[in-house]
């Protein structure tokens, strides 16, 4: 049976060994056995990893990917029909207190690296002997962009940024659904509507603000490219 080390496993692949390595804080690939300091990688793993980018190309989110995986190893009681919705938003928790296992679980390995690049750029707080989260998802973004090589400096600013941005789009659409009310908005009110369906408007903000922003992006590499700036 094959074995491979990390390096070599990124290259067969295709996927960058940070990223390898947030995949195992995650759940998503088995254990590596181990010899020595080095961790040595099976076939299972290479396959595992392209279940992930093959899944991944069909939309599939980290967190819905590990329930297929617990699906199929019959540890879990995930319903498929809700898996492969894309109208699934996600933990609706934005914010999140963890205890210090639960913070190393989070991190990984990466901990002694990034802590206090986490701290400085306000990922995480420290509250008595627990850890606070202000934005969960905004946490694990900067590590997915960490793991493909964006230092926590740089995703910080970029949180920054989104978050202006968003705030700015959020307060226009609102607009628009005011001066459209009796026309062709005919709720009882965006107030109203969000309070009693709050959970089709997250799903709904979820899919449709991720795929845009994840094109608009697209779109911002490809014309920066062509004036070769």
């Amino acid at each position: 049976m094959s074995r491979y080390s990390r390096t070599q496993l990124a290259e067969l692949s295709g996927v960058p060994a940070r990223t390898i390595r947030y995949y195992h804080s995650l759940g998503l690939l088995p254990k590596a056995e181990r010899v020595g300091k080095e961790a040595l990688y099976r076939d299972e793993h290479l396959d595992r990893l392209r279940d992930i980018l093959a899944m991944q190309a069909r939309g599939l989110r980290l967190d819905a990917i590990r329930e297929v995986f617990a699906a199929e190893a019959g540890q879990g009681t995930a319903d498929w029909r809700v898996v492969f919705d894309p109208r699934q938003p996600g933990p609706s928790d934005q914010s999140a207190v963890l205890d210090d296992d639960e913070l190393t679980e989070l991190l990984g390995d990466r901990r002694p690296e990034i802590l206090d690049e986490l701290l400085a750029a306000q990922y995480l707080e420290r509250r008595d002997d627990n850890w606070a989260i202000p934005d969960l998802p905004m946490l694990k973004g900067a590590l997915i962009l960490y793991d493909v090589g964006t230092d926590i400096t740089l995703s910080g600013a970029l949180r920054k940024v989104i978050r202006a941005r968003i705030a700015e789009l959020a307060d226009e659409m609102v607009r628009t659904f005011r001066d459209a009310a009796a026309t062709s908005y005919g709720g009882e009110g965006i107030g109203s509507d969000l309070s009693r369906f709050r959970e089709r408007f997250r799903a709904a903000a979820w899919e449709v603000g991720g795929a845009t922003l994840a094109d608009e992006i697209e779109r911002a590499v490809a014309e920066l490219d062509e004036s070769g700036r």
